[in-house]
């Protein structure tokens, strides 16, 4: 027996990238080729693109459609085909050699048909091109061939007749390509999308089918995840799910339905009810995603693990769940785990008590149960679950743990704080988690009656002196007093110890605090430890999906204030986005999504960025609201409106209600004269620039400031003073903004840009590699950009000066190469540049080359 070939194909990334030309001139040269792969792999999609290759090169080939209908009928599926070449070849009729015959599934052939296709490639009297279907690693069957059909085309390879091409599965890399084209994909925010590219498993088949269902939701504006989790059995996604499904072994589907019933199950408890072997193994088939903190909390790809559980049947999912509970609460306390206390707590709510047979759970143990799952619905902005919990815990025993959730619970839902308890409840009696959860309430609750109970419970302990120093720190950047807010912060620090999350907070407020000090410097010692913190190795327990990523948020917003360049920021948000959709924290990827659209924002994708934005909306409760939610919404007004955009400006702003600190007045007033300034109201906007600019005075705020003075010197209002004022700070300060306003108001002075719609941005858009070619980066993969060609007239209005530096800039050289090879200083070449930018629309510096090299190659072939 010879031996069988495999080929090294250069491994393309989506079906249409397979070299589908290669393999049709090997096929027409001669060579029999079998197309192996699992389910989803896109065997049928690549068979398909070599047909039209093969039928490009004037072959007409046969193509076998084989059937489960015909399986049973000797010649079922060649005499289906009714082709004459197949017929002559049956009737021992000589032909032409080189017939191609293609079969999709070659492994639902009936015997006889699969039989005289071998006999034909072995006399050399056809070349065949065949798709099979083999089993994926996890497959619960390694045979899926009953008849034997698959044996006999694979002995065609074993006996060196044929060449075989396995495909793999997708990889991440490849599923972000394949989103790119599916059709609509575009209009899904960068959760969706990451919950999409988790789902499909590998599977070209189900990421289709997957993006329609989610497309179709958004389009008749329903949630998408909702649409992913309740899907009718019989729509085109629940069969794909079916297909792929069934093929897991029973165990490796129990496990999943389990996991997903207990989402974030630390391993070592997961191990009391399943196999440890057979978990690792699904950790390693990326069936099961196991976070990187010494606990590898657990959580199951949703999708299969629902089809799991409805071809399983609940009955056998609720039996496994509680007999973990059972066995929990059993050991009154030996071991816990909080996913599995939710569950219980869940059904207790339900009504269906988890109690073992014959053994009396203590009221302390179904207190704990009830504040687990009360703290877990507070987190998520669910009060009105989160005081039901408390309430049932209460009636069990007294518990000053209970007294916070329920009095934080019932803040949200309206009240007045009154008949809570906590005025009884004494600090020495909370535990760890208690004390730092009371002191943040004040965030929710400042303004009413529990204030002065939730300080006078709190007082003196070291976690509340922590959480105090913090929200003074908050408290003080409100009222732009920002050297009150960095000592508040560096006494938090000083506090923060070993407490790995308190010190990532405390750094973060530092690092924002200087920064809108003017002290770059010392902000970027903050901001990196913060960075080094995101980037341990083994994650500490305390920093989770929502913590990285509202840290990456604060970080986008440093930046945006600094005027630095955070481009290098968003590989950091494109992997934390990824595990939140893996592990499937809805807060996470909330924040994820409010990143997205700020790092839209600076990257001059204003439109994306509304996507976004209005995607993390629609999704939240409580979770993004108040304050910090106003802020964002601003400035998303703000830059549609330096966008060229100011009717969806005006309609975002709205809807933004602001209070009354010094913040956000003076962000409301700053984002409401960039819009009247892009709406040509120039009176209008030059009264809420005085306004905005009157608020800076004599604060600790010099970014703010700076971009106020400059605002003004465009409007036409700056006063002798002021101008003065202006140019001390840009000297002064160490901060990006300031070099990137030097140059414009170097430019100013010497009368290249008085247009005041040209400077209704105040700051550079950052660049990045993910978006130089003008695609979205508010996703997991790279979206294209719609397409928005600019007007000829727009390159036309470019100097000679500007379109001979936007050519040496594609060509690679620096500003100031640009400068000693045109005789020029370099601050003449950026202001060449800038307004050569402003002119097309360009996002960055390296997007100008390419649209000016771009249109004058185009001009020349015309």
């Amino acid at each position: 027996m010879r031996e069988g070939l495999s080929w090294a194909w250069p491994e393309p990334l989506i079906g249409a990238d397979r070299d589908a030309g290669a393999l049709a001139v090997s096929v027409l040269a001669g060579t029999t080729v079998l197309v192996a792969g699992a389910r989803g792999s896109g065997r049928s999609h690549l068979l398909r693109t070599v047909v039209k290759e093969i039928a490009s090169r004037g072959v007409a080939p046969v193509v076998v459609r084989p059937s489960s209908v015909l399986s049973e009928i000797p010649f079922g599926a060649l005499d289906a085909v009714g082709d004459s070449r197949l017929m002559d070849l049956r009737r021992g009729h000589p032909r032409e050699e080189g017939t191609v015959v293609v079969v999709d599934d070659v492994q639902t052939l009936d015997e006889e048909s699969a039989h005289f296709l071998a006999r034909c490639v072995a006399d050399g009297r056809l070349v065949l091109l065949g798709s099979l279907l083999i089993p994926r690693a996890r497959a619960r069957r390694v045979d899926l061939d009953g008849s034997g059909v698959s044996r006999t085309m694979l002995s065609l390879w074993l006996d060196g007749l044929a060449e075989r091409l396995d495909l793999s599965e997708m990889t991440a890399t490849d599923a972000e390509k394949l989103l790119t084209v599916l059709p609509g994909a575009s209009t899904l925010d960068a959760a969706i999308s990451g919950a999409v590219l988790w789902r499909a498993d590998g599977s070209r088949t189900l990421l289709r089918e997957l993006v329609a269902e989610a497309v179709t939701a958004v389009a008749a504006g329903q949630d998408p995840f909702a649409a992913l989790r309740d899907t009718s059995p019989h729509s085109r996604l629940s069969v794909a799910l079916r297909l792929h499904t069934a093929d897991l072994a029973e165990g490796d589907q129990e496990c999943l339905a389990f996991l997903d019933r207990v989402p974030h199950v630390a391993f070592s408890v997961a191990t009391r009810f399943l196999s440890p072997s057979r978990l690792e193994a699904m950790i390693t088939a990326g069936l099961v995603h196991s976070d990187e903190t010494p606990a590898r909390r657990l959580t199951a790809n949703e999708a299969l693990a629902r089809e799991s559980e409805r071809q399983l049947g609940s009955a056998r999912i609720d039996a496994l769940v509680t007999a973990a509970g059972t066995r929990m609460l059993a050991d009154d306390g030996e071991w816990w785990s909080a996913p599995l206390a939710v569950t219980i707590a869940q059904r207790w709510h339900r009504g269906d008590d988890v109690a073992p047979v014959g053994v009396s759970v203590s009221p302390g143990l179904r207190a704990r149960v009830a504040l687990d799952a009360a703290r877990l619905a507070n987190d998520r902005g669910d009060a009105a679950h989160a005081a039901a919990h408390a309430a049932r815990g209460l009636r069990w025993q007294e518990s000053p743990d209970l007294r916070v959730e329920a009095a934080f619970a019932l803040t949200l839902l309206g009240g007045d704080g009154e008949g809570t308890g906590l005025e009884s409840v004494d600090p020495g009696d909370l535990d760890d988690e208690a004390r730092g959860r009371l002191v943040r309430m004040r965030a929710v609750i400042e303004d009413r009656v529990l204030t002065t109970v939730l300080f006078a419970a709190t007082r003196g302990d070291a976690d509340a002196e922590i959480e105090g120093h913090l929200d003074e720190a908050s408290r003080a950047g409100s009222a732009f007093a920002w050297s009150s807010a960095v000592d508040a912060a560096e006494r938090a620090l000083a506090l923060s110890g070993e407490r790995t999350a308190t010190h990532l907070r405390a750094r973060l407020s530092a690092g924002l605090a200087e920064t809108f000090l003017g002290r770059w410097a010392a902000a970027r010692e903050h901001f990196q430890d913060v960075e080094r913190l995101l980037d341990t190795r083994q994650r500490p327990m305390d920093i989770g999906a929502t913590q990285r990523l509202g840290a990456i948020l604060v970080l986008v917003a440093g930046h945006h204030l600094a005027g630095a360049d955070g481009g290098p920021l968003l590989s950091r948000l494109a992997g934390e986005r990824t595990t939140a959709a893996r592990e499937q924290d809805p807060i996470a990827l909330l924040l994820a999504g409010a990143a997205a659209a700020l790092s839209d924002l600076h990257l001059g994708a204003a439109s994306h960025a509304l996507l976004e934005w209005e995607a993390v909306r629609a999704r939240s409760t409580r979770a993004l609201s108040g304050p910090d939610a106003a802020l964002i919404e601003l400035a998303l007004a703000e830059a549609l409106a330096a966008s060229g955009d100011p009717v969806q400006g005006r309609a975002v702003m709205s809807r933004v209600e602001t209070g009354d600190d010094v913040l956000s007045r003076h962000t409301r007033a700053s984002a409401e004269a960039t819009l009247l300034m892009a709406e040509g109201r120039a009176d209008e906007a030059r009264a809420l620039a005085r306004t905005a600019a009157d608020l800076t005075i004599a604060r600790e705020v010099p970014p703010v400031r700076m971009r106020n003075l400059f605002r003004l010197l465009v409007l036409g209002i700056l006063t002798p003073e002021e101008d003065t004022e202006l140019r001390a700070l840009l000297a002064e300060t160490d901060l990006p903004l300031a070099a990137d306003l030097a140059r414009r108001l170097h430019a100013w002075d010497a009368g290249d840009v008085h247009q005041i719609t040209e400077n209704l941005r105040l700051h550079a858009p950052w660049t990045s590699d993910a978006a130089a070619d003008g695609t979205r980066v508010g996703r997991l993969s790279p979206f294209p950009a719609p397409s928005t060609p600019v007007a000829d007239s727009s390159f036309r209005e470019l100097t000679r000066r500007e379109r001979e530096i936007a050519r040496l800039v594609e060509q690679g050289h620096t500003n100031r190469d640009i400068a000693e090879l045109l005789f020029l200083s370099v601050r003449t070449v950026e202001s060449h540049v800038y307004q050569a930018r402003a002119k097309v629309g360009a996002a960055s510096r390296a997007e100008l080359g390419r649209m000016v090299t771009h249109w004058e190659q185009r001009e020349s072939r015309a």
